[in-house]
């Protein structure tokens, strides 16, 4: 997650030397004097104008760790208890935002407009409802296992309103995107598919939710998975075309925007999870052939082996593509860390890499391999105290005034 203009440094020849048209207000010394200066006048309220969309990939993150940990193979106690207390916090914390947010839009009319409309802010809208799908994921994991059977017919509700606005986000927002600013193609990064996510993680809730529920009510869930996850996916594979021949042709983006990298890592890895997931819930809900038959074929009780063969191989074939996307982004990152100072993009480091984790994990389950899940579960590890290191950043950063203070978030563009 970055700012979706940003593009490589260009040569501006007035003045005989490179222009970073990403750096904007962030890089500019002049500002930086300015904003130092009047440090004094700037009130909570004057920050509170600041508090961007993008604060909720805090929450999309925290609710992805905590996802990763609960399908960790042979996990223990205290580390389902982790899991849950994550779960937990992560919900108050976006309820807390949440608050924040519409007090920021009552304090400051007119803000919600502009923070929709502004492509540098408005593409981090999506992830508040990234953090919500991640909740609801969550509550199949952490929340069943503790309560009645009356979670498992709200999480049916959950799903299709979810579903519903997720609907609503893909093509209203992009429609808002299109006809509020127009942007430069040599610009793209992945970041400019994230409109889309809300609608491809239906399939990853349909596959955490779907074994849950009785066959008539699992069926209607996995093919409205398998649609959106189709739907996301595919406006992926057409970012990746505009944003392989933006590398190609305009270089690699500028620092401050390597982080958004990652989010190429993200489609390719909730669709193969997703992918799995759906295959076996066909199998768990006994949907074929005891609740429905599919006309044409001779053994019904073949089509769940068949649909888990099916998706396991999908979903090897798009985790080389994530992989692929993964070791470019780690090398771009790493090259660039030193100059690189904390964004709130910086989660784009730990969400995407949520699917690519699990999406191991689940893969080596399927080939029965123990040497994939170990792998996979030293991946979890790792995401988990990256998660810690960038958290420690992000407060570190909002102690220094490095965001949420005027002319150095995304609302400043």
């Amino acid at each position: 997650m970055a700012y979706p203009n940003i593009s490589a440094p260009l040569h501006d020849f007035r003045e005989g030397k490179e222009k970073d048209l990403e750096a904007g207000k962030h890089d500019d010394g002049h500002d930086h004097d300015k904003h130092e200066e009047s440090a004094a006048n700037v009130t909570w309220k004057d920050r509170l104008k600041h508090f961007t969309f993008a604060w909720f990939a805090w929450t999309m993150s925290t609710g992805g760790v905590a996802f990763v940990l609960s399908v960790v193979p042979n996990r223990v106690e205290s580390l389902i208890a982790l899991g849950t207390a994550m779960f937990v916090i992560n919900i108050i914390i976006y309820l807390t935002l949440t608050t924040i947010m519409i007090t920021r839009f009552i304090v400051h009319p007119g803000t919600l407009w502009h923070a929709l409309s502004n492509p540098h802010e408005g593409f981090f809208f999506a992830t508040f409802w990234l953090s919500l799908a991640t909740m609801i994921t969550n509550t199949t994991a952490y929340g069943i296992p503790n309560s009645g059977p009356w979670l498992i017919t709200a999480l049916r509700i959950a799903f299709w309103i979810y579903t519903t606005c997720a609907t609503l986000l893909a093509i209203f927002h992009y429609y808002v995107i299109f006809n509020a600013k127009a942007l430069v193609i040599t610009n793209v990064l992945p970041g400019w598919v994230l409109p889309i996510f809300p609608a491809m993680l239906v399939g990853t809730l349909a596959s955490a939710i779907a074994k849950t529920q009785p066959a008539e009510h699992a069926l209607p869930m996995l093919v409205a998975g398998l649609s959106y996850q189709g739907l996301g996916m595919i406006m992926s594979i057409a970012m990746y075309g505009i944003y392989f021949g933006r590398l190609m042709t305009s270089g690699l983006p500028a620092d401050m925007s390597r982080p958004a990298m990652f989010i190429a890592v993200g489609p390719p890895s909730f669709t193969a999870l997703a992918l799995i997931g759906m295959a076996q819930d066909v199998v768990t809900a006994q949907i074929f052939p005891n609740y429905t038959r599919l006309d044409g074929i001779t053994n019904q009780a073949l089509i769940g082996d068949f649909l888990q063969l099916l998706a396991l191989v999908i979903s090897i074939f798009l985790w080389v593509l994530a992989f692929w996307f993964f070791m470019l982004a780690v090398i771009a990152a790493i090259e660039a860390v030193g100059r690189n100072d904390f964004h709130l993009n910086w989660y784009a480091y730990v969400f995407p890499n949520v699917g690519f984790t699990i999406a191991t994990i689940k893969i080596g389950e399927r080939l029965g391999s123990n040497a994939i899940q170990l792998v996979g579960t030293g991946m979890a590890a790792v995401l988990f105290f990256l998660w810690l290191l960038i958290m420690f950043c992000h407060a570190k950063a909002f102690k220094n005034r490095m965001i949420c203070w005027p002319g150095k978030d995304e609302d400043a563009h």
